[in-house]
């Protein structure tokens, strides 16, 4: 072989090749280009992106799951991007709405929030409908992609009553074969939860966390931010959620709800109870040891910061309980301190104060004056007074009723402790620190004693006793 000859040889080792052209001598210009016509190509000729925009609201959303999770709220647009991977035109048939699956909302928190040249195509879709579909506010399929010519779909899901997970189904032709392609959350299916199922009217449901404009003290957003996890879809760049399914919750709990380690376990009962609420399948009455249940539910949703929660409760309960047992039940007017409880906690003092007011009488009739839960009503009537900035009536009345319950249940009883942790902050809303002091000289040392150090109202004693201090 001359060494002219040799210079001809062209040679290829390894790899995987589409398109080769081997030359012994070239004159001029050549060029290359792919056809895009490989079996892998036109077996699914599309590539799609989803992004989300805000719909009708820019809105933070965070089921109340264990743990939290970011979800996307209804009426998210979803902003798909479809191109072809081959330089064929690829004719897009028809796209149509797969529901995989439709579950009851479970509770969260929603917080408004202030604040290409390509022309997308309008769709929207009514998850409600027993067959979804999408209907174009536009230019309706088909249409047409390739490599350098695109199309951009907007998607609007509409869902009012359930969680619905869902995939979008695109019918394409290209080159004489014809085929479907999947768009999806990377394999999961995207989410949409029902915005609306949160409100009734203008007040928050039993589902809704109470949020607004801010988060509320116990929400999920709050939980989901202490963990370092985002709480937000539009505060950073960040894959759209995939959300776990639904976990089996306990049936019950009888720890003492005011001990934040038995939380946990009555956020998952409090979750489902809210569930069962909102879908009108709470059959709340009995058996007893249910109401005792629910009881202690309310009593947790108030202490842990869930007072909006526990209000929207409270009022389904207190009703069902009137109805089913009497107003004079004793469970009935327990509910009923629970659910004055949980307003107070709203700040919807005066709603509270008419409801004690009215209850007090009937508690004192049926149970008894010293009764420890007419002693409680009472004590929270003072303080939906003080609620009112009635502090002079509310300290009148909560001396009156301390002496009442240190005589009925004793100086180191709960009862009698809160009630006296409660006198001392009338005393400080009326910036009499001498007295502040002097009541909190006998409470902290009784309730480190009898409650010990980490308890609540240990806690919150000696926090009130070394800010007089300062």
């Amino acid at each position: 072989m001359t060494d002219a000859e040799e210079s001809s040889v062209n040679r290829i080792a390894g790899g995987q090749f589409d398109k080769v052209v081997m030359a012994g001598a070239v004159h001029g210009d050549i060029n290359v280009g792919r056809s895009g016509d490989s079996p892998a190509d036109l077996a699914d000729p599309l590539i799609a992106s989803v992004r989300l925009k805000p719909g009708g609201t820019l809105a933070d959303l965070v089921l109340d799951t264990d743990p939290p999770q970011v979800a996307v709220p209804g009426g998210t647009v979803h902003v798909i991007t479809v191109e072809a991977r081959t330089n064929r035109a690829v004719v897009l048939q028809s796209a149509r709405i797969a529901v995989v699956s439709r579950t009851r909302p479970r509770p969260a928190c929603l917080v408004v929030r202030v604040g290409g040249h390509l022309k997308p195509r309008p769709f929207t879709t009514d998850f409600d409908a027993p067959s979804p579909r999408l209907v174009a506010e536009g230019p309706d399929f088909p249409f047409t992609v390739s490599a350098t010519d695109v199309e951009q779909f907007e998607i609007e899901p509409i869902t009012t009553t359930h969680e619905v997970a869902w995939r979008l189904e695109v019918d394409w032709t290209c080159a004489g074969r014809h085929g479907t392609t999947v768009i999806d959350n990377h394999g999961e299916p995207f989410h949409a939860y029902p915005v609306p199922a949160l409100y009734s009217g203008r007040s928050h449901t039993v589902l809704s966390s109470g949020c607004d404009l801010f988060h509320e003290r116990g929400c999920p957003s709050n939980l989901l931010a202490a963990s370092g996890a985002p709480v937000s879809l539009w505060d950073q760049p960040s894959s759209y959620p995939v959300l776990a399914p639904l976990a089996e919750t306990p049936a019950a709990v009888d720890r003492d709800p005011d001990l934040k380690e038995s939380w946990p376990e009555y956020r998952r009962v409090a979750n489902a109870i809210r569930m069962a609420a909102a879908s009108g399948d709470l059959r709340s009455h009995e058996p007893p040891e249910r109401r005792a249940l629910l009881i202690r539910v309310l009593r947790y949703l108030f202490v842990s910061g869930q007072a909006h929660p526990g209000a929207a409760l409270g009022r389904l309960i207190h009703a069902e309980w009137t109805t089913a047992l009497g107003a004079d039940h004793p469970d009935t007017l327990a509910a009923a301190n629970r659910l004055a409880g949980c307003l107070i906690g709203t700040t919807e003092h005066a709603e509270a104060r008419d409801l004690l007011a009215d209850l007090l009488p009937r508690a004192s009739r049926v149970l008894g004056e010293e009764d420890p839960l007419t002693l409680i009503v009472a004590s929270n009537l003072c303080v939906a007074y003080m609620g009112l900035n009635e502090y002079e009536r509310a300290r009148d009345q909560t001396e009156d009723v301390l002496a009442r319950t240190r005589r009925a249940l004793g100086p180191d009883a709960l009862g009698t402790l809160r009630t006296t942790g409660n006198l001392m902050r009338i005393h400080l809303r009326l910036d009499d620190r001498a007295a502040a002091l002097e009541v909190l000289d006998d409470l902290l040392p009784r309730c480190r004693r009898v409650l010990g150090e980490d308890h609540p109202l240990t806690v919150s004693a000696a926090a009130e006793l070394a800010q007089i201090q300062e």
